[in-house]
């Protein structure tokens, strides 16, 4: 495994119950490379991501993540799922969700005062440390998802996996994530999930084309005929001039 591979698989294949998803991936990712998976419903996204997190065993081949089985370093990812199963209306504060992602350190009973630390440092990181004590059902659809990374980013982690980060948000909020994202890659390796082709040709390094086999490009190759081709029709796409 080369030194500054973050995921390796090789050969994988997964298939659910008569029903094959991916089929002899090989995908080689480096240490602080920014990811985006892309492609058609039901083609392995989703799939994919779990896979890596070690939440699915594949049917054939490997993952690695830090040159260990995805299990064994869990501890290092941070992950934010595509649909949360927190219910917004839930009497929570904005921290107190944030706090969950300290629950996997291993500890048995209240959070430590540096577990509370680490949640209000994510928050800051996010930008929203004004709005720690907020009620979650209060914050507006950004914030929330906000709320959300710094949850993921509780942790510590090394490797940032997110699904679908800026689904039904407006396109102000989006620019707003989008330039998070940016910053939290200048220390972490990032891999998301995104329906939106803009933004894999805007702030994208690698995309990754999934559509039960995987296709890695340099996002400034990516072409509309590339992207039609994946998706098997037209997809409507904006060219934006970038460095990588």
């Amino acid at each position: 495994m080369p030194d500054d591979a973050v995921i390796q698989i090789d050969r994988l294949s997964f298939a659910y119950p008569q029903t094959p998803v991916l089929d002899e991936v090989r995908l080689l990712i480096p240490r602080g490379d920014f990811v985006c998976m892309v492609g058609p419903n039901g083609g392995g996204k989703t799939t994919l991501l779990r896979l890596i997190l070690g939440l699915l065993t594949p049917t054939s081949g490997t993952v690695r993540v830090f040159g260990r089985s995805p299990i064994e370093v869990r501890r290092r990812i941070g992950y934010m799922p595509q649909h949360t199963q927190l219910d917004p209306q839930f009497p929570v504060r904005a921290v107190d969700v944030v706090q969950m992602g300290r629950l996997g350190s291993g500890l048995v009973g209240p959070l430590r005062a540096a577990d509370k630390a680490k949640a209000l440092a994510a928050l800051e990181e996010v930008r929203l440390a004004d709005c720690a004590r907020r009620p979650f059902a209060a914050l507006s659809g950004g914030q929330r998802q906000r709320v959300l990374i710094a949850r993921a980013l509780a942790c510590d982690p090394e490797l940032l996996l997110m699904d679908e980060p800026t689904a039904n948000l407006d396109p102000l909020v989006q620019d707003d994530m989008h330039e998070l994202l940016h910053e939290l890659n200048q220390r972490l390796t990032i891999v998301l999930v995104s329906h939106d082709v803009g933004f894999v040709t805007q702030h994208a390094k690698t995309v990754v084309c999934v559509n039960r086999q995987v296709r890695v490009h340099c996002a400034s190759e990516i072409t509309g005929d590339a992207i039609q081709a994946l998706y098997g029709h037209a997809v409507h796409m904006v060219q934006h001039d970038h460095e990588h």
